[in-house]
């Protein structure tokens, strides 16, 4: 994603995760350059948005702004204590100057309440049931610091339909997707691809899988193969059914990713 499409993520739809080239979502975080925290989604009414130097040149603030106004959204000033009470309490952010962001000051103390008030640390909304952790972004967060790039994933043959579904659930992941004749197994490596997502429905997409495994550039790429019985086919390493959620593909393609 651009920095422009996280920012309009963070002020507009709500997103969780999502990854840009300096911009980046961990839950209602905003973060600038891997570390920075530069804004804070109190609730979708109220947004509060770093008022000090960033620690690098960028103009990641001034458009937030631009964003929250074009929302009918306000700036009522900066004297709301609440807000560091929420950062101390829930990302260990010792106090920082924040401009708040909502429909009126009213509105803002509401909200502010709201969530100072929220047992950060248990959370809300406890369930029964035990719940897995999500590290997708601290992954992609940790890929960021140490500066590696995004993992790129390849799609050969893949329908965009089952690419665009795919790359909701990994968003810190970044897709290429070509038509299964459009390269050959040798050509593959030139991609740079983490790994390999191959349609395999026909023969020409299993006997690809095979081609892919014999050629140098090859055989250390993971391959997630597509196949109507979801039978994994020889020289992949996880195969799924084209029609099953994506949601479940997450934890084994992780398990693949670097």
């Amino acid at each position: 994603m651009e920095d422009q499409e996280v920012l309009k993520a963070f002020t507009e739809t709500g997103a969780r995760r999502a990854f840009g080239p300096t911009v980046h979502i961990e839950g209602d975080i905003l973060f600038f350059d891997g570390f920075w925290q530069a804004g804070l989604r109190v609730s979708p009414r109220t947004i509060a948005v770093r008022a000090e130097e960033p620690p690098d040149p960028t103009d990641v603030l001034e458009r937030a702004a631009q964003l929250l106004a074009a929302r009918g959204l306000t700036d009522v000033g900066s004297d709301y204590p609440l807000v560091g009470v929420i950062t101390y309490g829930e990302i260990a952010l010792g106090p920082v100057a924040w401009n708040v962001w909502s429909v009126d000051p009213a509105t803002a103390v509401d909200d502010l309440n709201e969530r100072a008030g929220r047992d950060s640390f248990l959370g809300d909304d406890l369930k029964n049931e035990p719940a897995e952790a999500d590290y997708t972004a601290e992954l992609g967060g940790a890929r960021r610091l140490s500066g590696l790039p995004p993992s790129l994933v390849l799609t050969l043959g893949v329908a965009s339909e089952t690419t665009e579904s795919l790359a909701a659930v990994l968003p810190d992941c970044r897709f290429v997707s070509k038509p299964l004749d459009a390269v050959t197994p040798d050509a593959c490596g030139s991609l740079l691809p983490t790994l390999m997502v191959i349609d395999a429905t026909t023969p020409v997409g299993r006997e690809f899988v095979m081609e892919l495994r014999a050629a140098a550039c090859g055989r250390l790429i993971p391959v997630v193969a597509l196949t109507d019985d979801g039978e994994m086919p020889l020289g992949a390493d996880l195969a799924f059914a084209p029609g099953s959620a994506t949601d479940d593909w997450v934890k084994p393609i992780r398990a693949l990713l670097p």
